[in-house]
């Protein structure tokens, strides 16, 4: 059959290079798979001016929403962005800001949810025509609101074409729940509603697919359909070519963390300092680097007084390998909270895969019911400390310092992991053929 034509329905725009990471995971999944022309977007918001990754895109306007001109007068930076992101928007420079009127508006409406039922997606004249000369053969949503959650379903139902489905993570569950640590003022009217439109999204689904393994499993069961699992993927030849970047001397073991720091995810970061502090006590000298575009606000003070932290900004795709190499030992750090936890244990970490590929020890501190712990836990390619302890947390570091023997073990069987889950070739045959496979089989028995 000849190429589909396919219509991505993603919050963010899918830009020609930036860092965000549906940005990083979509460019690696399409790649050169299609041909530009046979992508188009719609997009709310995130468009950096560049001239984009496909070659088609929509940015929803005022027409497009229920009192749309209200909406966009009250639009703050925190609309329409991802949920699980939107308590991460802090520079990571201290600054000292009173909360103005705008703040609390933005947390009871948009943090509840409620914004979204006032200013439902409608599909306009302009969206409709956009389409229709376009001509979709798969709709490719991922959700994450109810918007985006609404809105593949209008245009399945307008268009005839087939509905296809990826999430990174468990949104059906977490939003507008309180497990982000958000409002849950309107939990009771807001959650039935998530409920009822995630629903119908899945009844619509044609090719459903899942991140990571333990979401194949867990939404294969909920929803009652068959789920293709896809990981996240890079090039290990871009970290093979990378130049190692160190920011200590030889003499001081560095730990690297990288990535956004939450409520939930930066104590963690003082948890690991305190370790260090330890072990400098033991005569070891530890140092931990944290690379971060954003972390809350309550905890900058906290980090930039820390001994032995140092904080860079994020330093982009590109030179990320460099610093990984880096390091002495990699650390992902996830979370011990009750209501976090439930929210990413179907979650695979943005940063895993980019870790594995740097061939450096890793530790994963987080709870055991975290995806992450158990990703880990399954294929053994990093070390675990599973309980909020400062003295395990010093121990799992010494080892990978004095114990040779385990840090090598724990590289292989990361180099071994990366090649069979987190290749860029294997993931995108599996996209490709799963949309693929579905139209011909379904084109032949029409």
């Amino acid at each position: 059959m000849n190429q589909p034509r396919i219509l991505i329905i993603a919050i963010g725009r899918i830009n020609s290079s930036d860092t965000t990471n549906n940005g990083l995971l979509l460019r690696n999944l399409f790649g050169t798979t299609l041909p530009k022309e046979n992508i188009a977007q719609i997009y709310s918001s995130g468009d950096n001016c560049d001239i984009g990754f496909f070659g088609h895109y929509y940015q929803i306007k005022n027409c497009d929403r229920t009192l749309g001109s209200l909406f966009y007068k009250l639009k703050g930076n925190a609309i329409d962005t991802i949920p699980v992101t939107a308590s991460v928007k802090t520079s990571i420079y201290p600054i000292n800001k009173i909360q103005t009127l705008k703040n609390v508006i933005q947390r009871l409406l948009i943090d509840t949810g409620i914004y979204e039922l006032i200013f439902r997606p409608r599909l306009s004249k302009e969206m409709k025509h956009w389409v229709e000369e376009f001509q979709p053969d798969i709709i490719f949503a991922q959700g994450y609101n109810l918007t985006f959650t609404w809105l593949p379903v209008l245009l399945k139902k307008a268009t005839g074409a087939k509905l296809a489905f990826l999430t990174t993570d468990d949104w059906p569950t977490y939003l507008y729940s309180g497990q982000l640590g958000e409002s849950t003022l309107f939990r009771w009217l807001i959650r039935p509603i998530v409920k009822t439109a995630t629903d119908q999204l899945f009844s619509e689904v044609d090719v459903a697919f899942a991140f990571g393994q333990p979401m194949t499993k867990e939404y294969t069961l909920r929803y009652g359909k068959p789920f293709l699992t896809i990981n996240h993927a890079d090039s290990q030849l871009r970290f093979d070519n990378a130049n190692p970047l160190r920011i200590n001397p030889p003499n001081i073991t560095t730990i690297v963390v990288i990535g956004n720091y939450n409520q939930f995810r930066w104590p963690l970061l003082m948890d690991i300092n305190a370790a260090c502090e330890s072990l400098y006590n033991d005569g070891i000298n530890t140092r931990l680097l944290v690379l971060s575009s954003a972390i809350e606000q309550q905890g900058i003070e906290a980090l930039f007084t820390a001994r032995f932290i140092d904080i860079l900004p994020d330093p982009g795709n590109e030179l990320l390998p460099c610093y990984l190499k880096g390091a002495d030992i990699l650390l992902l750090a996830e979370g011990f909270d009750e209501g976090f936890v439930s929210a990413i244990k179907l979650s695979i970490s943005s940063k895993a895969h980019l870790f594995m590929l740097s061939h450096r020890p890793i530790i994963v501190y987080a709870h055991p019911d975290t995806g992450i712990a158990n990703y880990a836990q399954e294929f053994g390619w990093g070390k675990l400390v599973t309980h909020r302890s400062t003295i395990e947390l010093a121990e799992a570091i010494r080892q990978l310092i004095e114990n040779n023997e385990q840090k090598e073990r724990l590289i292989n069987l990361a180099d071994q992991v990366a090649e069979n889950f987190h290749s860029h070739q294997a993931n995108q045959s599996i996209l490709l053929n799963g949309l693929t496979s579905y139209l011909a089989y379904h084109g032949e028995n029409k």
